[in-house]
């Protein structure tokens, strides 16, 4: 099922349209998120939340064939808050948390960003060409490596790095246009 026809589904059948969604991006997400969380209750809820979201925020989304695009930001952005939310917690209560628990110091960096950044980087990965979206879409927000990206979408890894780089190029001159871009933002790790 499309993107668009689960969009119709959601207006006209909601419960219809919500259970399909569900069925067609909880794996998805679910992998999204467990990148940043480990735990797997925190995942399962953060998760959850992001439909949650998808569901209260349907009437905003300006493109039905956004919902992908709209859900693994959501997602994203949700398993960071929580993710700090534990954290916060964790150093209130004096605990140590496993390794296995802290993510890397490259995703950190992406938590910093503010979500109305994050708003305008999507909205100038929906205009690239189809494949280009999905490699931004992967490396930004899924935080797959080079290699994962390049085997996801056919293409060697050397090909995806040069379409990250002149991609990275192309989308600080759109920044640097609307008033700058910080050189410390989300397209340095990319």
């Amino acid at each position: 099922m499309t993107d668009k026809q689960i969009t119709s589904l959601l207006t006209s059948s909601p419960s219809t349209g919500l259970r399909e969604l569900i069925n067609q991006y909880t794996d998805l997400l679910t992998a999204v998120v467990s990148r940043i969380l480990k735990n797997p209750q925190d995942v399962e809820e953060c998760v959850a939340d992001t439909f949650i979201s998808m569901w209260k925020t349907l009437h905003r989304l300006e493109k039905p064939e956004g919902i992908k695009g709209y859900l693994i930001c959501t997602a994203r952005n949700n398993a960071i808050d929580r993710y700090n939310k534990l954290k916060k917690q964790r150093l209130n209560c004096n605990f140590i948390p496993d390794e296995t628990e802290i993510i890397s110091g490259e995703d950190m960096e992406l938590s910093v960003i503010d979500s109305e950044f994050i708003d305008e980087l999507q909205g100038l990965i929906m205009k690239m060409s189809a494949v280009n979206r999905e490699i931004f879409t992967r490396k930004l927000f899924m935080f797959e490596t080079d290699r994962e990206i390049a085997v996801a979408v056919g293409l060697s890894e050397t090909q995806v790095k040069a379409r990250l780089y002149r991609g990275r190029k192309r989308l600080k001159k759109e920044f640097d246009e609307r008033g700058g871009c910080n050189e410390n933002t989300v397209l340095k790790t990319v």
